[in-house]
């Protein structure tokens, strides 16, 4: 595996390398078909910036609250900025809380800067899942296939790179053939390929959570794309509803 990244004289730790290149491409692939939905080019940088921004900031500030002991006795370990000392969870909230709100503040349209930044977070995801290949972190299962990889002596399925390639198919499908005219529809397409990417390469990853005898994520990953499944239909039925009326002279 590579934990860390060779630039000339010096190099780079993968993980937190890889979260910068995937922040980025997921921006600017959001920029990119947000100006498709009609959107300014500095929409999806602006709200994702500053999403991103409060996120780290209530992430960090969150961890240090929850683990005061540590940092009481070590108060330099609050300028640490390893990984681990990020809490996802309320960062991940704090960061939708106050990019809506920025969304609210300029008046901006919710679902075609969500249909933007649903395009641009298969990218993300599909860069995010390259690092987990990279760095050892998703573990296949055992295989003999002649695709399978070396992961310290023992041949396995390169999940990660099952998921990362199946987000990527799914993000150029969108990409090519999204309708720009229907945003929401962009939005629910990929909350349904991200599930079924999940879905299938789940029954490859190894030392999975099991929910009786199906895998946890795969569970997870079924609801969702049922989810997403029905909220196409009635979005698909919601658009025809203009054109049964005009055709009818209504």
């Amino acid at each position: 595996m590579y934990p860390s990244l060779p630039f000339g004289p010096i190099s780079m730790p993968t993980g937190p390398f890889m979260a910068m290149v995937a922040f980025w491409v997921g921006l600017d692939l959001a920029s990119r078909y947000g100006r498709r939905l009609g959107l300014h080019p500095d929409t999806a940088w602006n709200v994702g910036m500053i999403a991103i921004v409060a996120g780290l900031i209530v992430a960090r500030l969150w961890s240090v609250v929850q683990f005061w002991y540590v940092y009481a006795a070590q108060p330099i370990l609050i300028l640490s900025l390893r990984p681990s000392g990020f809490a996802f969870w309320p960062g991940l909230i704090a960061a939708l809380i106050v990019g809506y709100g920025y969304l609210v503040y300029k008046a901006l349209d919710p679902v075609k800067v969500g249909a933007a930044f649903a395009v641009g977070g298969l990218g993300l995801m599909s860069i995010y899942n390259l690092s987990q290949y990279l760095t050892g972190a998703a573990l296949g299962t055992l295989s003999d296939v002649p695709w399978a990889l070396p992961y310290y002596g023992e041949a396995r399925h390169p999940v990660a790179l099952y998921r990362a390639f199946g987000l990527l198919l799914a993000l150029i499908t969108i990409y090519i053939w999204g309708d720009v005219k229907r945003p929401l529809r962009t939005i629910w397409l990929a909350g349904l390929g991200a599930s079924l990417v999940y879905l299938i390469a789940g029954a490859f990853q190894a030392n999975a959570a099991v929910m009786g005898q199906f895998r946890t994520s795969q569970v997870i990953a079924f609801v969702a794309a049922l989810i997403f499944t029905l909220l196409l239909a009635a979005e698909a039925r919601s658009a025809s509803l203009p054109a049964e009326t005009e055709a009818h002279g209504g």
